[in-house]
């Protein structure tokens, strides 16, 4: 068996504590030790004496679900652990909005614990990190299914103002994943891991173009370990049937290694990009109608699908596009502002807008610095494009011949529901993207046309 990904990244880091990385930039990774084997759960709860002292207090949060498949577990493992839990309800499931954390943080402060724990790998892992950060106490995470790539990176998904947003997080130090745990976990949440790695390809992309466009900083080593999650992913996907507990294993590692590579960078643009911001507008829109589907992975894989094709519509068009930059800069001189043009959907997320948009103005200057860079880089570009689009249009013909839920219809989101974030990637979030280079380009018509295509056909 080959070593884990994830040892291998971080051994990476470590030697750069000695030789910089080739972008010249530090990769500070808090999370000090992952456990993945079949007695994670043992070995993980023998740590707390190990590392606290054998009568550490604990605040231990779960919910109904991840509580029977690990939490009463791992509790009774620790042993003589003075342990403090609250327990959320599986139904409805909870939602990580900032006040559920503060009001969480409350209590755990209360509990003047020596260690946070969060068993489970989504939700409350999150909440678990946010309230961290907040009460300045440590946290392990208990995972609980290879659901996320979060529970390794140093934000959480949280919900400000209304609208999923990710913010500061404490990074988890240790990660316990209990493959005998994993293997159980719901078949829906094995889906939803393997579909938030499929945004990765345009990750990539996007965030090479910003590089090229913008000059935005750029890591090869992080980058590649993002993109190599991805494929860890598919390949997890491609043994699920054969060898399952092999296939949970891959999954795993991949999930561990897009967290790790978001905590390497301080945020999420190593993993994620324009089709998460759909996703992130349906979850906070519950646009979802099928409610087993209606998970953060399954949402973005339908996304990711859609800004795929629009991609591929816009990128097969760019070779032949002559901007008219005369035209170009009158029509920015001329243009609206934001404000006065948002459409009705979007008003009750202005505060979500407005922290996006803010200082964000684009003037003649710019606009005319980044038509040169892109002009000098477009061969590049193009090239990134083809190579990336072409390996992810595989990755979904693959994932489709096995029935993964790709459609909006299979999701229950309707068409409108997905062309309103779909027109308007740009105002909801601060991350240069192709929807960016179409707008400075004069082309957006392209690419939202080629998007609302994607809506109406049928995977």
């Amino acid at each position: 068996m080959r070593n884990p990904f994830f040892s291998d990244f971080l051994a990476e880091v470590a030697r750069q504590e000695k030789t910089p990385c080739v972008c010249g930039r530090p990769h500070p990774v808090q999370t000090r030790e992952i456990l993945v084997s079949s007695t994670s759960l043992e070995e993980s709860a023998r740590h707390v004496a190990a590392v606290f002292g054998t009568a550490a207090r604990l605040w231990v949060l779960s919910d109904q679900n991840t509580e029977a498949a690990a939490g009463a577990a791992w509790k009774k493992a620790v042993g003589g652990a003075q342990v403090v839990s609250r327990i959320l309800p599986a139904v409805p499931r909870p939602h990580p909005t900032m006040e559920l954390a503060e009001s969480l943080a409350a209590e755990a402060r209360e509990a003047k614990p020596d260690l946070l724990v969060a068993v489970g790998s989504g939700v409350v892992s999150d909440l678990v990190k946010r309230v961290s950060l907040v009460i300045a106490v440590p946290n392990w995470c208990i995972a609980t299914a290879p659901s996320v790539d979060a529970f390794t990176s140093a934000t959480s998904a949280i919900l400000v103002n209304g609208f999923h947003s990710a913010v500061p997080a404490q990074v988890s130090q240790l990660v316990a994943c209990d493959l005998r745990v994993m293997e159980k976990a719901p078949r829906e949440l094995f889906l939803a891991g393997l579909g938030d790695l499929l945004a990765k390809f345009l990750a990539q992309l996007d965030w090479n173009l910003a590089r090229i466009v913008t000059g935005e900083a750029y890591c090869p080593f992080v980058a590649g370990t993002a993109l190599e999650s991805a494929r860890g992913a598919l390949a997890a996907a491609r043994m699920v049937d054969d060898d399952p507990p092999e296939a949970v294993r891959a999954l795993t590692d991949a999930c561990l290694c897009s967290g790790l590579a978001m905590q390497a960078t301080g945020g999420s643009r190593p993993a994620a990009s324009a089709e998460h911001m759909l996703a992130h507008f349906w979850e906070t829109t519950h646009a979802a109608a099928n409610k087993r589907l209606d998970l953060h992975g399954v949402l973005a894989a339908v996304a990711s699908r859609i800004i795929l094709r629009a991609y591929q519509g816009f990128y097969e068009k760019l070779p032949d596009l002559r901007v008219d930059r005369v035209a170009r800069f009158r029509a920015l001189e001329v243009e609206k502002d934001w404000q006065d043009t948002l459409e009705d959907g979007l008003r009750p997320f202005i505060a979500k807008v407005n922290g996006e948009m803010a200082d964000r103005a684009l003037d003649r200057i710019e606009l005319e610095r980044r038509l040169d860079r892109f002009e000098k880089g477009k061969a590049e570009i193009l090239g990134l494009a083809d190579s990336l689009l072409s390996e992810m249009d595989a990755a979904v013909g693959f994932l489709q011949d096995t029935h993964y839920p790709l459609s909006l219809a299979e999701v229950g989101i309707a068409r409108e529901a997905a062309l309103l974030p779909l027109r308007n990637v740009r105002l909801l979030r601060r991350r240069y993207s192709g929807f960016d280079l179409a707008y400075e380009l004069g082309a957006e018509s392209i690419l939202r046309e080629a998007g609302a295509r994607a809506l109406s056909a049928t995977p």
